[in-house]
């Protein structure tokens, strides 16, 4: 009588794991096929750029001759997107396979809950199911912005990997094993070189993993920082390799798009230290001040417009000369110092305010592709018209359900964030190394928002690539609760 119950038993995991991946992929499936966003023409491009050095493409799978409008088309090469993403993505369009971006979009989710998950069993006793314990966390976070990041062809993903990454080394590196510590290493490691922006926050982790770690009274205890540290240090070796490479093969010089300094312009201490500068022939940066004075239209006066725009009316950056745009490019930098010292107070409040609207930034919407955009993406991408030929998908034939579901993700943001909020600060409910995993990703959460909104803008997508984190920790937080306590962070170890 009892024997079935036994392949019920080991059957029930395996059903919820395949339910888990089937919601998360649930997006890609609605829409039939990925989501594109205007740069993921750009990654393409670059990725096949890179394998026609190793291995060309076919004649009818690459588009060679394509139109590829704004693209290094002179002596510079773009540093502000990765080539080892672009090299991911091109790899799957020369297969033909674009919705495996998205599984391995997924792969890397589950590997990063999975090794925070395995880590943190450890803590609870009894310890919890590990596939109930990996699998319901994600199953509310795919209420929300998870699946829509997991079909993007974009390496948004990649943050909230980071993210968990983080958090899980630095609540639980002290026991974590071996091969757990190599793998959360890895997806950091993977994580911080497919994007600049994952780079700056892994910068910006660092010394909060310090000042956690000197609350910790075991020896293990500097892991995560060493690890951390480490991290970064690879992201800024792949820069350095990435300029080498680009430079010495190419023959082309690395910029960076000016983000920085038009973030400084946008929020008005930059404008105004070029106001009080300018005209100065040793700053470079006067060129753009002279160039967004070629229109008194106010809307020029956005980050994307100054950046990207190129008609007489909004455009500035990209109506100046190339030489221009390449001394203004490489100046950002010196730029950034200069704007701090003179203005410290005005310039620490904008990165402030930034991040605050940042943080209010949750809606899906820039996932979700207009025809603008994939004309864009098209022509960026280099691609031929054919087989390969980029389409926007169901979801992207009408927007008017985009209102209605960011109300329910919002919805369930706010009661995650005071669920974990109760559970943080109710006393002897979980053991401490649970509380500082979550309080890591909330604060994982704050500084993706000071990076993406203080350089770059304040943009929904920035801000829902690292939301569906909430439900995710809240979760993990009452799943653990009916388990007892074993260790907190400061019961100590001998």
């Amino acid at each position: 009588m009892t024997m079935p119950s036994a392949p019920r038993g080991r059957l029930w995991p395996v059903l919820l794991l395949v339910m888990t991946a089937m919601l998360c992929l649930a997006v890609l499936m609605i829409n039939r096929g990925p989501l594109y966003y205007y740069d993921t023409g750009s990654y393409i491009f670059q990725g096949n750029v890179a394998l026609d050095m190793i291995l060309p493409a076919p004649a009818d799978t690459e588009g060679g001759d394509a139109e590829h409008s704004g693209a290094d088309d002179d002596d510079t090469t773009s540093g502000s997107r990765s080539l080892i993403y672009g090299v991911i993505v091109a790899l799957f369009v020369r297969a033909g396979f674009m919705p495996g971006i998205a599984v391995l979009h997924l792969v890397m989710t589950l590997l990063a809950a999975g090794v925070a998950v395995s880590a943190a069993r450890r803590y609870l006793d009894p310890p919890p199911n590990t596939v109930a314990l990996l699998a319901v966390p994600l199953l509310a976070a795919t209420a929300t912005s998870l699946p829509f990041y997991i079909a993007y062809v974009m390496p948004d993903i990649f943050a909230p990997v980071l993210l968990i990454a983080i958090a899980a080394l630095a609540a639980f590196g002290r026991k974590m094993t071996a091969p757990e510590l190599a793998l959360a290493f890895a997806l950091a490691a993977l994580a911080v070189v497919v994007h600049p922006s994952h780079m700056a926050v892994a910068g910006l982790m660092v010394p909060v993993v310090f000042f956690a770690a000197l609350f910790q009274r075991t020896p293990a205890r500097w892991r995560a920082s060493i690890l951390l540290i480490v991290v970064v240090f690879v992201a800024l070796a792949e820069r350095r390799v990435f300029e080498f490479a680009a430079e010495s093969v190419a023959n082309k010089e690395v910029t960076y798009t000016p983000h920085i300094t038009a973030r400084l312009i946008v929020d008005g201490p930059g404008l105004d230290y070029l106001n009080a500068t300018c005209p100065d022939q040793q700053e470079p940066t006067c060129a753009l001040h002279e160039a967004l004075s070629w229109s008194d239209d106010p809307y020029r006066m956005t980050v994307s417009h100054i950046i990207f725009e190129r008609s007489p009316q909004l455009g500035s950056f990209r109506l100046m000369t190339p030489e221009d745009q390449r001394l203004v490019a490489l100046a950002q930098r010196d730029f950034f110092v200069r704007v701090l010292l003179s203005r410290p107070f005005g310039t620490s409040f904008a990165f402030a305010e930034n991040a605050f609207h940042q943080v209010m930034r949750y809606s899906i919407q820039m996932t979700i592709p207009t025809e603008q955009m994939m004309d864009n993406a098209r022509q960026l991408s280099g691609l031929n018209e054919g087989r390969h030929d980029l389409q926007g998908g169901r979801l992207a034939t009408s927007r008017a359900w985009i209102e209605r579901i960011d109300t329910v993700h919002g919805i369930i943001y706010l009661i995650s964030f005071g669920t974990i909020v109760l559970l943080l600060g109710w006393p002897r409910s979980l053991p401490g190394e649970l509380k500082l995993f979550a309080l890591f990703l909330l604060i994982g959460i704050a500084v993706n928002a000071l990076v993406c909104g203080g350089v770059s803008q304040p943009a929904d997508r920035y801000g829902a690539r690292v939301m569906w984190l909430l439900p995710f920790a809240a979760t993990f937080l009452v799943l653990s609760l009916p388990h007892l306590r074993m260790q907190s962070v400061s019961g100590g170890e001998s």
